[in-house]
């Protein structure tokens, strides 16, 4: 097994000391993230188990404890634009429900009187760094000021934002205003939403992690190009820099 290699049931109950009816309750959407175990069905409907050594690495070497939300919690929405929200564009990423979880989000942090920002990616040639983005990934020249790929998606534009923003780079606290809003209103909590998982989520969480912000991602709220390099970096981020949960936990923790 731990040469990639498929276990039966009964060869990892035997490995962990637990039993078969026990392993099949641990499941949770086909991991057994605890051991990183992925679960394979066969036609049969059989279990295999393979060992997953990137999931393995975080969940067994005690890395991440669990952070908790601050006191003043603000949300902040990035990217959820009809660029990376509609199939006819190069960046459309890969959406399941993110849309309905941001609009809960929204409207569970307006209702409490928590602050709600939105920011939006736009490509400039004449910008320095939006230019060397654009030439190593061009697709991101689609995301000029004047364009409507801009545009907040349609289920995301009829909400009033406490603060907006448009930046030229992956980071919103980057040569913006963010850092002063956040400090203006003391928030030390910062729920993510929006795209891309591995680029600007991924850099916001770190820089607001590092600005002394707890950083808070549901991930049902988030999206990438793929699957797999979502799941990839959401683990990752709750290894080090973040606290990955539900949608549902988040707003527990708001009530």
């Amino acid at each position: 097994m731990y040469d990639n290699k498929l276990a039966t049931i009964s060869e990892v109950s035997k490995l962990l000391g637990l039993s078969p009816s026990t392993l099949r309750r641990m499941e949770v959407e086909g991991e057994l993230t605890r051991y990183g175990l992925t679960v394979i069905y066969t036609p049969g409907g059989q279990r295999r188990y393979l060992f997953n050594p990137t999931r393995h690495l975080y969940s067994q070497q005690g890395f991440s404890a669990p952070l908790a939300f601050g006191q003043r919690p603000a949300l902040l929405i990035r990217d959820l634009t009809i660029g990376f929200c509609t199939a006819e564009s190069q960046l459309c990423v890969q959406l399941d429900d993110q849309l309905n979880a941001a609009r809960t989000l929204i409207e569970t942090f307006a209702a409490q009187g928590h602050p709600v920002i939105f920011s939006r990616t736009v490509y400039d040639p004449a910008h320095a760094f939006s230019a060397l983005w654009g030439e190593k990934f061009p697709a991101m020249r689609i995301l000029e000021a004047e364009s409507h790929w801009i545009r907040k998606h349609e289920a995301l534009a009829n909400y009033v934002y406490d603060l907006e923003l448009s930046t030229h780079y992956v980071s919103d606290l980057k040569a913006s205003k963010l850092e002063a809003f956040l400090d203006r209103n003391r928030i030390d909590t910062v729920v993510l939403a929006g795209v891309t998982t591995s680029g600007s989520i991924r850099t916001n969480a770190i820089d607001l992690f590092q600005s002394g912000r707890r950083t808070v991602i549901p991930s049902e709220a988030v999206a990438d190009r793929t699957r797999p390099l979502q799941d990839f970096t959401l683990l990752d981020l709750n290894s080090r820099y973040a606290e990955v949960t539900t949608l549902s936990r988040t707003l527990a923790e708001l009530a």
